[in-house]
């Protein structure tokens, strides 16, 4: 482990910008230091690149064991138990580096997108926005840099509150339900998580007994402890894995946990959406990437089949009823539901090529999604309403809009040469090639009929909203301002970048830590990982 205080910063820096909000004058000056703060996380979150030089061999960590390679490590005893202290344990490694710098970005450029607070008629809210806004950054980042489960979960719940408010203050006209119905999910699944945290810690045997994530997966005196343990009658793995595991397939999410994302998608601000889709979906996979696989591997290949069989009925379930909607934002949001299937079949199977897939998806859609989300609110701000139907030739109307719209629909669509094609790719070889499960290719030839759904109802929403003949009502909309263009521009680059130059952009910063998680349940991991290295080169 190397100790720093770099993540100690990116953390609680958005808390101070949170705080200079409420006391600056005047909402232009809000706004600066909304836009300031965020881009001055994003900055500062480069710095953790010197730990991930992807040209520098010595951080091939490959053979390290789990947890033994973390970065920027702050270890304190926060509260004193009688068991063992609950620690302000903090720390970046392979698995959490590419979500911190994807969640500094997308707010950043979120906070950009809400610099125009005039179209949403709530300029005398812009002070408690932005305080808000940078709440939920540093519960977002406190996410995915903590070590500890009980720091974890306060961090989870911190992320709650924010966003609630930010939907059902300055959503659409049916906001209220909207965050309701968000708040009611989140904090359902959160009440799951909560029993399991516990459960880890007085299940534990005694001199044992810890929140400390890195511990409870590898110390073999827990391991055997939760092995034979029952829970309420039942085996303590598969409860707790299940507990968690609806925790966090409410944020992933997953089928039929599902219906509250469309709602909140639709009410949600544009700049909010961009957060909710590209972000806080991502944390549900990561909770089951950094908790249920590697303190749970048995449980994990218990739930196996079920998992995949929940992530196909995502992938097409999904694409059906985004096909099915007229409402532009609508499309983009189920358009999720679909594309974080292939993360839930990816990490299933219980390979090195499986969770590469999964992961790599989670980077791509939390780089197309947001864009995709942004495209629609720049069409809403000018023609407000978001009827597909009602379009038509807008790629006449604004050029240079409508050529990042396509770049744009075309990564969520998985075109090879963008981001979306390779995330989708590898769980579908990973799918067919992970031989210890019988059911693994019938799996993968059904999750390969979403390929050609996401095709159809992407392709047929450009043809009736960017194509044919220039609408009388549109020939007047101006094109994208240079503030829209800024924001647009990052993800159209990455998009590009992570499709062409995948294994230097991404593979090489998580693949270490991805094999030591697998190195944790060998008997699932080791089948295809010929196939893996193979497809990675090594």
């Amino acid at each position: 482990m190397e100790p720093g205080n770099l993540l100690n910063w990116l953390i609680f820096l958005p808390t101070i910008g949170a705080v200079l909000c409420l006391i600056v004058p005047g909402a232009r000056a809000v706004k600066l230091i909304g836009v300031i703060t965020t881009g001055a996380t994003f900055v500062l979150s480069l710095g953790l690149f010197q730990h991930f030089a992807w040209w520098d061999a010595t951080r091939d960590v490959f053979g390290s064991g789990y947890g033994q390679k973390l970065y920027e490590v702050t270890k304190v005893t926060w509260i004193q138990l009688s068991g063992a202290p609950i620690e302000y344990f903090v720390g970046v490694d392979g698995l959490s580096f590419p979500l911190v710098i994807l969640t500094t970005l997308v707010t950043f450029l979120a906070a950009l997108a809400s610099w125009n607070f005039e179209h949403w008629k709530v300029s005398r809210g812009i002070r408690g926005y932005f305080c808000l806004f940078l709440l939920l950054e540093t519960g977002m980042l406190g996410v995915f840099c903590a070590l500890d489960f009980f720091l974890f979960y306060i961090f989870w719940e911190v992320m709650l509150l924010p966003m609630y408010f930010l939907i059902g203050v300055w959503g659409g006209p049916r906001k209220e339900y909207a965050a309701i119905k968000f708040f009611i999910y989140t904090l359902a699944g959160s009440v799951l998580m909560l029993v399991a945290l516990l459960a880890f810690y007085f299940y534990a045997p005694a001199g044992h007994q810890t929140f400390d994530l890195i511990r409870l997966a590898t110390d073999p005196a827990i391991q055997a402890a939760f092995g034979s343990a029952l829970f309420l009658g039942l085996k303590f793995g598969p409860v707790m894995f299940v507990l968690l595991y609806i925790g966090f397939a409410i944020k992933v999410p997953v089928f039929p946990f599902h219906t509250w994302l469309p709602d909140a998608h639709v009410e949600a601000p544009t700049p909010i959406s961009m957060i909710l889709a590209g972000i806080l979906l991502k944390m549900g996979a990561y909770g089951l990437l950094r908790i249920s696989y590697p303190i749970l591997p048995d449980a994990g290949t218990w739930a196996a089949w079920g998992l995949a069989l929940l992530g196909v009925i995502n992938i097409i379930y999904g694409a059906l009823c985004a096909m099915a909607q007229t409402d532009f934002k609508r499309l983009v949001a189920y358009s999720s539901i679909s594309h974080m299937g292939y993360v839930l079949l990816g990490l299933a199977i219980m390979t090195p090529a499986g969770f590469q897939g999964a992961m790599f998806q989670v980077i791509a859609h939390g780089i197309s999604s947001p864009m995709c989300f942004f495209l629609v609110g720049v069409i809403y701000d000018r023609a407000h309403h978001r009827e597909i139907n009602r379009f038509g030739g807008l790629w006449l109307t604004m050029p240079v809009y409508g050529s990042l719209a396509t770049l744009g629909f075309f990564a969520s669509l998985g075109l090879p040469g963008l981001c979306g094609f390779i995330g989708e790719f590898w769980v579908l070889i990973a799918t067919f090639s992970a031989e210890q499960w019988s059911w693994a290719q019938p799996m993968a030839i059904l999750a390969a009929t979403g390929v050609v759904l996401t095709a159809g109802y992407i392709l047929w929403m450009i043809q009736r909203v960017y194509l044919g003949k220039a609408r009388e009502e549109y020939k007047s909309f101006p094109e994208a301002t240079a503030r829209e263009i800024a924001v647009l521009a990052p993800f159209a680059a990455l998009a590009i970048a992570l499709g062409i130059l995948p294994q230097q952009t991404l593979f090489n910063f998580m693949n270490g830590t991805l094999h030591q998680i697998t190195n944790l349940f060998p008997a699932a991991g080791t089948t295809a990982l010929t196939v893996a290295g193979a497809l990675l080169g090594r």
